[in-house]
Formats: structure tokens, C-alpha cells, sequence
């Protein structure tokens, strides 16, 4: 009987068809090249890494499809620009001829020598386990049912109530410097005192009623 979860057969993947110059299937390179990053051994990984890049141009973008991975699943909140400066050497692999290994290699060792974090991921499985399992759903707090929504809409709730609960947040910045909040507290509270909290006219039907008479 076949396991419920982790990766289908290999035959599903086409890189396990591909094979380098010494002759590494390249789905086995992109474990090596994950693996080492885990565990920061940078020279096999710098290594795995070059022989995807010599096997051909699609195996090199496949190498960064990992890397961009690899930001995420193992280094995640380790380095937390990572995913950002991986797109940004991507970039400059793709705008550097000559230049092109060195923007690999320096990504590599990059991501082997960051400290690194796996919760992300573990994260993503968890949720998406769970929630298949009918174990987990998302809660929907009446916070959320504000102005900005039909619920909310249909409640009768305006901009005020948004203000005192919509809005809130947790962890702000200390130094968060909040005049403009309570000039527009005081715009928002006359307006529904003045107008009640109905929704404004659709910008949409104003532009096509206009539309019309032209």
C-alpha cells in the first residue's frame, strides 16, 4: 500500500532522467546540493551545484528553482533577505555573461553559510496536512467583518468600527507616530455621524453613468 504523503514516484520527475557530464542523474544532484546546504558543508554543495551548471541551460535554471526554494524551506528566518538576494544574483546570472558561475557559486554559499530555519516549511506542511485531515480551518473573527467586506457591509459597519477594531495591531513599532490616524479618526467620525455608514457610490457606476452622456 503507498504512503498518503512526501513526493510521488521518481518517474515524476524529469530530472531524474537527466544526467551531468560524470554521469549524476540531476535529481540526485539537487539532493546533494539541499542537503549540504543544511548542514552547511559549502564545498559539496558549491560542487553539486557545478555539475547542474555544466549539464545544460536547463539544468542551471534548475538549479536556481532550488536555490530560491532552499531560501525559504531551510534558511527562512535565518536570513530573512535571503529569498531577495537570491532573485537579485539570479538576475545577475541571467545579465552576466562570463560572469554567470560565480553568481551561482556565491549564491550557494550564501544560503550554506546562513544560519538556518526549517519552520516555514514546516509550517506549509502542517496547514496543508490539517486541513486535508479535516483537522484544521481557518477561524473567521467578527473583527473581520468590516466595512471592507460584504459581511460587514450588511452589518452596518462603518469606518469607526474599523478604526476601533479592524485596525488594531499587535507588535507595532514603538516609535509609530500617529497624528495622521487621529485627524482621520475625527474625518471618519463626523462623516458617519453626518451620513451614517452606508457604502459610498460605486466609483465604477460614476464612471460609466459619465461615460453614457458622452
Amino acid at each position: 500500500m503507498p504512503r498518503l504523503y512526501g513526493p510521488g514516484h521518481f518517474t515524476e520527475d524529469p530530472y531524474s532522467q537527466v544526467v551531468s557530464p560524470h554521469g549524476i542523474p540531476v535529481d540526485l544532484l539537487v539532493a546533494v546540493l539541499q542537503k549540504e546546504i543544511r548542514r552547511s558543508r559549502i564545498d559539496n554543495a558549491v560542487l553539486a551545484a557545478y555539475e547542474m551548471f555544466t549539464t545544460s541551460a536547463d539544468a542551471a535554471q534548475h538549479l536556481w528553482r532550488r536555490l530560491r526554494l532552499i531560501a525559504v524551506e531551510d534558511v527562512g528566518m535565518g536570513l530573512l533577505l535571503g529569498p531577495v538576494l537570491i532573485d537579485v544574483l539570479h538576475r545577475n546570472f541571467n545579465a552576466t555573461p562570463g560572469g554567470e558561475w560565480m553568481m551561482a557559486c556565491h549564491a550557494v554559499r550564501l544560503l550554506a553559510s546562513a544560519p538556518k530555519d526549517r519552520t516555514s516549511s514546516e509550517h506549509a506542511d502542517w496547514v496543508a496536512t490539517k486541513v486535508a485531515l479535516g483537522e484544521a480551518l481557518v477561524e473567521v473573527p467578527d473583527y473581520a467583518r468590516c466595512v471592507h467586506t460584504r459581511a460587514g457591509q450588511e452589518l452596518g459597519r462603518g469606518l469607526m468600527q474599523w478604526w476601533d477594531n479592524g485596525a488594531h495591531v499587535r507588535d507595532e513599532l514603538p516609535s509609530a507616530d500617529h497624528r495622521y490616524r487621529e485627524e482621520l479618526i475625527e474625518i471618519h467620525r463626523r462623516d458617519e455621524a453626518e451620513n451614517g455608514t452606508a457604502p459610498r457610490p460605486s466609483r465604477w457606476a460614476s464612471a460609466t453613468a459619465a461615460a453614457g452622456r458622452d
